[in-house]
Formats: C-alpha cells, structure tokens, sequence
C-alpha cells in the first residue's frame, strides 16, 4: 500500500517595529499575489465588539479556492523595565490546500508559497512558522487505516477506538472543547480526503495540526519537537476487519500505553511512518529559497 508524508497547511508571521514598513511589505506581497493570477479580496473588521480599531484581512482566490489569507495588525504591550508601551505591527500568512492532488491548484498553491517566502528571504525580512498541517496520505480505503494516540499527555482528553463519533468518515483523536481549540497546541484527526476533494480514487488522510503554541513553546529545538509530536501516534494499515477490531479492542483496555504494551499488541506491525527528510527538506527550502534576479522566479 502506497503512502506519503505531505505538508497541507502553512502559517507564517511578520513582526515589524514600523507601520509604514509593515504596509510597504503587505501592498508588496499582494502584488506578488496578483501577479499569480490570482484575485484579493479585502475585509476590514474590529479587533473585538468593543474595539474601534480594525484587522483587515485579505484573500487570495484562484478557480473559486482560497489559495492564500493574509491579515495585517497590531498589538502593545508594557516592558516594564523599560516603562514604556512596545507596539508591534504584523503580517500573518497562512497558505492553505497545498496538497489537494489537483495538479494544477497544487502547483498554483506551492508556486505562491515560495514566491512570497522567496522575496522576505531575499531581502532580509525575518518570518516565523506558526503553523503546521502534517499529513500521511495513504492511497486506501478510509475503513482499512486505524489512527491512535499511543503517547497520551495526561491533560488531555482523547476518543476510545470503539467510541462512536459524529461522523462517519472522520475519525478525531482528541478530545478539545470548543472553548480550548485556540490554546490547543496539537490535534490530529482521520478522514476520507477521496470524499473531501471529490476524487475517483481512494486516498485516506491522517492529519496533524501543529498550532501557534507549538512553536511558540518549541522554537529552539523544532525538528526534535516535531519528531516528538508526531511520534505520539500510530497510523496503520490494517486490510483485515477482524484484525483492526482486536487492535481497537486491544488499545481500549489501557488507559495509558507503555512501549512494551505497544510492543505486545503488535502495533508496529501495521505502522506507516512519517517522513521526517520530507518534513525537514520542506521547512528548511522556505527559509532558503532566494529570488533570481533576472526573472523574478526562485530558487
């Protein structure tokens, strides 16, 4: 059974001490988007219900689909030390669908992704990672994968194997409450992206979704906290009904999972791995690729 590790989802941020440059760096990204092809949509709206002052926010639409948003803004805060209020203007990005398998929104998507990485990257303009969507897609039946966290943190709340969920091709992993889903800093679910995208093929997704926190805790040591985060579990091809229902009946009956009870069941049997060069490769080209000066392209 073939599978592959993809990347899904990106979010970047810009922090600058400057509006006017923030500005000229935001009119110089939407530019780029246009030149793409692609349409923007702007959206102003208040920082809360009780605030005069505004986000706004912009969309990159290619073929009717959000390729990219971005949203400009600001936040203070008090250094005390230094008895004065520090303002700090960003840009946040996040380029969404890039792996969708179709091929023409894909390299659309990945094309705009390096563009705007290559032009900070050329210029010196310091960005950040604060999102990640890391993806196994394995080309089977969505009833054939089973996805488990085997590495449970004690704050967190997750489903059984045998609990019934809402929906019937979704599988989540954690339990969040909707009012945590922001300070959440991971959460992976199970789903059939041939239904999804409307595919003739079969293709099952097993998601990781890597937020804001994450790397805000991890961003020293990210590639040892990457392995970490997606070592907590185990995506597995399992073919055989019979099989797959010991497996769930085998996890259920432990409330926490030692490596040996891992080992006992057989879980490793079955398991499709993350490819941490992919990952790796895929990070480190967004902080490398360079315009060319000639045409404007990257390298």
């Amino acid at each position: 059974m073939k599978y592959q590790t993809t990347i899904d989802t990106v979010a970047m941020q810009i922090d600058l001490v400057n509006i006017d440059t923030r500005d000229m760096i935001l009119q110089d990204i939407l530019s780029l988007l246009n030149s793409n092809g692609m349409r923007v949509i702007s959206n102003d709206y208040p920082i809360s219900v009780h605030s005069n002052f505004l986000i706004r926010e912009y969309q990159a639409v290619a073929n009717k689909v959000v390729v990219a948003s971005i949203r400009s803004g600001s936040y203070s805060y008090k250094n005390i030390l230094e008895q004065r209020t520090i303002t700090t203007y960003y840009i946040a990005l996040e380029f969404a669908g890039l792996v969708r398998y179709n091929n023409k929104l894909d390299i659309l998507a990945k094309n705009t992704l390096l563009t705007v990485c290559a032009y900070l990257n050329t210029r010196h303009i310091p960005f950040k990672i604060t999102g990640l969507d890391i993806a196994l897609d394995l080309f089977t039946d969505y009833s054939k994968v089973l996805a488990l966290c085997t590495k449970k943190s004690p704050t967190t709340a997750y489903y059984g194997a045998n609990e019934t969920q809402v929906f019937g091709s979704t599988t989540y992993i954690e339990k969040i409450p909707q009012k945590k889903q922001d300070s959440a800093m991971q959460k992976a679910y199970l789903y059939d992206k041939a239904i999804k995208e409307n595919h003739n093929y079969k293709l099952t997704r097993f998601e990781v979704k890597l937020k804001s926190l994450f790397f805000t805790k991890n961003r020293p040591n990210l590639f040892a906290a990457l392995i970490k985060a997606l070592n907590k579990y185990h995506v597995m091809y399992v073919p055989k009904v019979k099989e797959k229902q010991k497996l769930m009946d085998d996890y259920d009956s432990y409330s926490i999972m030692r490596q040996r009870d891992i080992k006992r069941i057989g879980f490793d049997r079955y398991r499709c791995f993350f490819d941490m060069a992919t990952i790796v490769g895929f990070i480190n080209q967004l902080y490398t690729v360079q315009e060319r000066k000639e045409n404007n392209f990257f390298t």
